[in-house]
């Protein structure tokens, strides 16, 4: 076991429950149970598409340790905390247009009538950033981090700020980072009944709205390509690093 001083990231899709659970047909006898099928099949592989664009995105930085549903947990162990703070919020404020982008790149899946492909454009990304000292592990030879900073950057993430989509750094990272000289940023304090106030640092992406596009391709060419990308076999294993 090792202790270590570093930073956890926590990248959480806002509206993955509505998402998976949004079946308008589902009490229609036996066509209601084959839509539900597969707006949950199809729900699970757009949301792990989404995290795999996440995870490219920041592994320059970040390191991912595990999914946990509609969440990524990170974490980065620097040798120069400052200067590796200021680079991680300038990566972390352009996720949200290269989460937008995705979307925007998946929209054929509007061609299936399932639920969750005709409402993609609903979701939206979380950024949780703190900075503190977590424990290190290895648990049956999986590598697993724990202690009470990693406990509070989850519970950060049930938070009282009205927006499905944020960055919200932690008073450390923002005091490392110089946070307000590179993005706009609010003050807001969350209050947790075991581990007590913590200041947290609030930016708010500005983004447009995602629109419906007119289409560029034939219906049956985005058909055809809503059927490739739910057939193709995605090679997950290369997401998470072995245990060492």
């Amino acid at each position: 076991m090792e202790q270590v001083e570093g930073f956890v990231v926590l990248l959480d899709i806002s509206g993955y429950t509505r998402f998976v659970r949004s079946h308008n047909l589902r009490h229609i006898p036996v066509l209601g149970t084959r839509f539900r099928v597969t707006s949950e099949a199809h729900a699970e592989e757009v949301v792990t598409d989404l995290l795999e664009t996440l995870i490219n995105a920041t592994s320059d930085l970040l390191r991912p340790e595990k999914l946990e549903g509609d969440a990524v947990l990170f974490t980065a162990v620097p040798e120069n905390p400052s200067d590796f703070a200021q680079q991680l919020v300038t990566k972390l404020q352009t996720i949200f247009a290269v989460f937008q982008d995705r979307i925007h790149q998946i929209a054929f899946c509007s061609t299936c009538l399932c639920d969750c492909c005709s409402q993609m454009t609903q979701l939206k990304v979380k950024a949780i950033v703190h900075h503190g000292p977590f424990l290190i592990k290895k648990v049956a030879g999986f590598r697993e981090i724990a202690g009470q900073e990693i406990i509070r950057a989850h519970r950060l993430l049930k938070n009282t700020i009205d927006s499905d989509q944020y960055l919200l750094l932690t008073d450390s990272v923002n005091t490392l980072a110089k946070a307000s000289s590179i993005i706009p940023i609010e003050s807001h304090q969350e209050e947790d009944p075991d581990l007590g106030s913590t200041t947290v640092w609030v930016h708010y992406p500005e983004l447009d709205e995602i629109e419906e596009k007119a289409p560029t391709e034939s219906y049956l060419k985005r058909y055809s390509k809503m059927h490739e990308f739910f057939d193709q076999e995605r090679d997950r294993d290369a997401l998470i690093p072995a245990a060492k």
